[in-house]
């Protein structure tokens, strides 16, 4: 059984038995995978803290052949976020960047780029202890690493461009963005600034996002448009959307 090491998140424990737990975790080179960590519900010697949800750890780990589960042989805490999840709005967020990674990652295929903005994401959050230009950014990046991002200035329907200052629709069943001619009864409104962001986001890093005049309410049509991308690929929806969408601010 060879054993590998890397760099890891963890997105989920769940109970195994009567003293072990499945950890579903993301690696820096192997992806999305799921092992079981013998004996972590008796004993906090071994894990300690490590396996907190999306803390940042350095596992080992033994590849068993023709099992789906890997077995955990240690994992060392570098990064943890637990007292930032201590506050309610950051604890939801947390919990939706989690689902996200474990519904929309494939199994076992190396993805660093989605590893690199989930980190950047926490620590931003973690830092401004403010969430709601952090997941617009993480909507965004998830959408466009997943790779099905519609034009943002092209109505899928007819094809005629959307001004820049021009409001954009979209509605659940749209394979993308729609013109006002194309736009239909029920669809929701995408303003001309939400996708001026969009555009920032692309080609500025988090940090580089301005943090001013940021509520809930802005680009709040963005994270609705990207959500629905999201649970549309998925065939499902996400339940920790639910609990973003009630919060207050």
């Amino acid at each position: 059984m060879p054993v590998r090491e890397t760099e890891a998140i963890i997105l989920r424990t769940y109970p195994l038995q009567e003293a072990d737990k499945i950890v579903s975790f993301l690696s820096r080179g192997g992806g999305r995978t799921r092992g079981v960590a013998r004996n972590a519900r008796r004993s906090v010697k071994r894990f300690g803290a490590a396996l907190e949800r999306l803390s940042h750890v350095r596992l080992r780990y033994f590849e068993q052949e023709a099992r789906d589960l890997v077995r955990l042989e240690s994992c060392e805490l570098l990064q943890s976020f637990f007292e930032t999840q201590s506050d309610y709005s950051a604890g939801v967020a947390f919990s939706y960047i989690a689902e996200v990674c474990e519904q929309l990652l494939p199994e076992r295929e190396a993805n660093d780029p989605f590893f690199r903005l989930i980190l950047l994401v926490m620590n931003e959050i973690r830092q401004t202890r403010k969430i709601w230009r952090p997941l617009t950014y993480f909507d965004f990046w998830a959408v466009t690493l997943a790779g099905f991002l519609p034009p943002l200035d092209q109505c899928f329907r007819c094809g005629e461009q959307i001004g820049a200052a021009e409001s954009a629709w979209f509605r659940m069943e749209s394979q993308g963005l729609l013109c006002r001619a194309c736009r239909g009864e029920g669809s929701w409104s995408l303003i001309g600034e939400s996708r001026a962001m969009a555009r920032t986001m692309l080609k500025a890093s988090l940090p580089q996002v301005p943090e001013a005049g940021w509520s809930k309410d802005r680009a709040d049509d963005l994270r609705r448009f990207l959500g629905q991308q999201i649970e549309k690929h998925l065939e499902r929806k996400l339940v920790t959307r639910v609990a973003l969408d009630d919060l207050q601010e």
